[in-house]
C-alpha cells in the first residue's frame, strides 16, 4: 500500500499506518530482533495491561520512497480500515486520515490467494 503526501511535506518526519490498535514500524535490520509494536490502544478498565503478554507483530512495515511517498507492507493480513498519520520530526501528528480499503489480488490464484494491492491513499499535509 502506498501513501502519497501533498501539501507542506517539508514538515513531515514520518508517516505511520495504523489498524486494530497498532501502528507501522520500520522493517527490522537484517540479523536483528523482531521490531517492537507501537500500541495505539487506550489503557484503562476495558483494556487490561499484562506485562507477561507476548508482543504481536507490527501490522505494517514502512519504507520511505521519497519526500512525498511512503510504501507499506502488510503481514499476511489485508485490513479493511486504516488510519494514515503524517508526523513531525518530533512525533506530533500533523494530520491523520482514515480510509476504507478494497484489496485486489494482483497475482497467484483464487484457490491459493496471492499478492494484493489497494489504490494509493492521498494525505494532504496542512501548511
Amino acid at each position: 500500500m502506498t501513501v502519497e503526501l501533498t501539501g507542506d511535506v517539508s514538515r513531515v518526519g514520518a508517516v505511520q499506518l495504523c489498524t486494530a490498535g497498532a501502528c507501522s514500524e520500520l522493517p527490522p535490520e537484517p540479523g536483528t530482533a523482531t521490531p517492537r509494536v507501537v500500541s495505539t490502544m487506550p489503557v484503562g478498565p476495558t483494556v487490561p495491561v499484562t506485562p507477561d503478554a507476548p508482543p504481536s507483530m507490527a501490522p505494517f512495515y514502512a519504507e520511505q520512497v521519497d519526500a512525498d511517498t511512503w510504501m507499506f507492507t502488510v503481514n499476511m493480513r489485508s485490513p479493511d480500515h486504516v488510519t494514515a498519520r503524517a508526523l513531525s520530526a518530533r512525533g506530533e501528528v500533523l494530520i491523520e486520515k482514515e480510509a476504507d480499503l478494497e484489496w485486489v489480488r494482483v497475482g497467484g490464484s483464487a484457490q491459493c490467494g496471492g499478492p494484493s494491492r489497494v489504490p494509493s491513499l492521498e494525505v494532504v499535509v496542512p501548511g
